[in-house]
């Protein structure tokens, strides 16, 4: 029954569509992480940020408590100095606040040292690389971004409709290129009249894809998956809205 609940809660629409976007958020930062790694064999590495306040704290506190619990997961650690940190004191604080802004005045003279020593051969050469990586992902970069977003599939062509209605005929002595080689040249021998049920069945199907592939993206424009959506939808929903509003 617990297992069963867990499906419910994640069948839900609300929860599949978060579930989506946390997906689409660890494939956009697995594509940020690939694009650092291919910069970092080209540059030489670039100095880091500075820990904001609240890390600095919890390195702090960190010894602590693990030496009152020396098998405390980072996860609650986290959570119990969040906790300080939000009752502790300003004072106290401005410390840790203090140190920030030191380290960030050490952060900004190593970037700018870093910056004045990259050559015009290294800039031109990240930029060549980096402009072939975005080409060369791009479409499979949003091929998977629709998949993890649920995109309705395209729907088959009276052609594949009609491959589709012969699968299970295949004759087993033949390799799946002759089949198809076959159906090919079957699918042309047959008249109009013959193919017309096909064309019915690709059309019914196309008909419901479009209405599927609207509502879905109806979805993402209130997601804020917009750069996903057709124009023309986003114009439809732009009037709509306007439309409700008069």
């Amino acid at each position: 029954m617990v297992y069963f609940g867990r499906f419910i809660f994640l069948m839900r629409s609300d929860n599949l569509l978060r579930t989506r976007n946390c997906l689409l958020n660890l494939y956009q930062n697995a594509s940020k992480s690939t694009l650092n790694r291919l910069k970092d064999t080209i540059l030489p590495p670039k100095p880091k940020k500075p820990e904001p306040p609240f890390l600095l704290y919890v390195k702090h506190v960190k010894p602590k408590f693990l030496k009152e619990t020396p098998d405390m997961r980072y996860s609650l650690i986290l959570k119990r100095a969040s906790k300080e940190w939000a009752e502790l004191d300003f004072t106290k604080k401005e410390c840790f606040i203090d140190q920030y802004h030191t380290n960030f005045e050490v952060y900004k003279n190593e970037l700018k040292e870093y910056n004045d020593s990259l050559t015009d051969e290294q800039r031109q050469l990240w930029k060549k690389k980096k402009k072939e990586y975005e080409k060369n992902n791009s479409n499979v970069g949003n091929k998977r971004k629709h998949e993890m977003l649920g995109k309705p599939k395209k729907p088959p062509n009276a052609y594949f409709c009609y491959i589709s209605s012969k699968k299970n005929n295949k004759n087993p002595d033949m390799t799946s290129k002759e089949w198809v080689k076959l159906l090919s040249t079957s699918w042309k021998e047959l008249s109009e009249a013959e193919k017309e049920s096909y064309i019915t069945e690709a059309t019914q199907l196309q008909t419901q894809y479009y209405k599927d592939l609207e509502k879905w993206e109806m979805e993402m424009i209130q997601s804020g998956h917009i750069d996903v959506v057709r124009s023309k939808i986003l114009t439809k929903y732009k009037n709509t809205k306007k439309e409700n509003k008069e």
